[in-house]
């Protein structure tokens, strides 16, 4: 039977601190380069899904009705102002256009 030498305790502490780590499998994820690329990829994912969404129902802007006197008055100067101009260029518009116009 043969017997160790008197360096084969030495030797294989040294082969053990010169062998490579083995990391398990899972290890790689928490490395920086995943995980910057995983923060990308949420980033992008995240603004797309915000771009393609749109806004919400409740987002929406209202239009707003005015039934102040101010607003009729602005609303009647410019139903006269374009009854002024139909009356300059009458043969550019339609007797049905007309009659539109005028609100029969």
């Amino acid at each position: 039977m043969k017997t160790a030498g008197a360096r084969f305790a030495d030797d294989t502490v040294r082969a053990a601190r010169l062998s490579p780590e083995i990391k398990p499998w899972w290890s790689w994820l928490f490395s920086p380069a995943p995980l910057a690329g995983l923060a990308g990829a949420t980033a992008a994912l995240a603004f797309a899904v915000i771009s393609f969404v749109g806004p919400t129902p409740s987002s929406r802007v209202e239009a707003v009705v005015l039934d102040s006197p101010q607003a009729v008055a602005i609303q009647d100067i410019a139903e006269t102002e374009t009854l002024i101009a139909a009356v300059d260029q009458l043969d550019d518009f339609s007797d049905h256009e007309l009659v539109r116009l005028i609100g029969f």
